[in-house]
């Protein structure tokens, strides 16, 4: 996948980073490897491809996987952890994005200097981005980096909500319809869900993610783009209108502004109106979370609305 050198600048050392963590100490020695009934030589396998509208980079490794006990140990014998904290194999998993935490028995020019992963996590997240982590001790880790496409040019589908412009990229939309009242079907807590040929997928009402007034909020009237989702799979996302498909040049919002959940982007388009490029993989998850949680929090501010962001922008 093509990705701007900006972006690529800043990745270079912390695939360098991951790199390392990955051969040592993610790595065994071969008599080890051996009698775990692996080949002797590991393998590492780095990969790049494009998910709806974002580049996702993934880093692994068939080695020893990450030792929780032994990384829990650290994180409390550093103060890290309450002593009767009960965590989850995840939350142990992230403690290795803490600064300057290394589990290395030794320090070399490889590893052990305690400057990896919190150093990776900063820079994805400051490019916009978000970076996962799965492990199984014994088979080998996986770390996943998705990141926002910049200054690139992408197809997409444009869309209105409410006053407002959003633009879907093409690559991860199935179809458009406009369902019958008898297909949607409303699910306690859950919110509403669409049967479609045997499948019931959930509606996103991009409306009350992103807090805009006059839209249709009836999805009978409006339009569902069924897109496909990289973590929720099939999820309806409810517009009001689809405005054409066009060619954007994607624009940084996080150089602009700062890293906003759900979007991807923006553009500006031939009106010289700002629109702003959903992450469809994100929205069914900010969707769960219910209204509240959309508010801005004073770690994380957040516009309120997609007027505030497309004003920023």
């Amino acid at each position: 996948p093509e990705i701007d050198k900006p972006v690529i600048e800043q990745l270079t050392d912390r695939l360098t980073h991951m790199s390392r963590n990955a051969l040592d100490p993610g790595s065994e020695p071969p008599a080890e490897g051996l009698a775990a009934g692996k080949p002797r030589q590991g393998t590492i396998n780095l990969s790049a491809a494009q998910r709806s509208g974002r580049i996702v980079i993934e880093v692994s490794d068939d080695g020893r996987g990450i030792n929780r006990d032994k990384v829990l140990a650290k994180a409390r014998a550093r103060g890290l952890v309450p002593a009767g904290a009960n965590l989850s194999d995840d939350d142990i998993d992230n403690l290795i994005f803490l600064p300057a935490f290394s589990t290395a028995e030794v320090i070399s020019n490889i590893s052990g200097r305690g400057v990896g992963m919190d150093v990776v996590k900063r820079n994805v997240q400051a490019l916009g981005g978000r970076i996962s982590v799965r492990s199984r001790f014994g088979h080998g880790s996986s770390f996943t980096l998705s990141l926002p496409l910049t200054l690139a040019v992408v197809d997409g589908m444009v869309v209105s909500v409410g006053r407002e412009t959003f633009i879907i990229p093409l690559v991860a939309i199935v179809e458009n319809l406009r369902p019958l009242p008898a297909d949607i079907h409303p699910v306690v807590g859950r919110g509403h869900v669409l049967a479609l040929r045997g499948e019931y997928l959930p509606l996103v009402y991009l409306h009350r993610v992103f807090s805009i007034g006059d839209a249709i909020g009836d999805p009978c009237r409006g339009i569902v783009i069924i897109v496909q989702s990289e973590s929720a799979g099939r999820v309806g996302i409810v517009v009001d209108e689809l405005l054409g498909q066009q060619q954007v040049v994607v624009k940084s919002l996080e150089a602009n502004y700062e890293p906003v959940d759900g979007i991807s982007g923006a553009t500006i388009l031939g009106n010289g109106r700002v629109a702003l490029i959903l992450d469809v993989a994100r929205l069914h998850e900010i969707d769960m979370r219910g209204t509240p949680e959309r508010l801005p929090s004073p770690e994380q501010s957040r516009p309120e609305s997609a007027k505030d962001l497309t004003h920023a922008a």
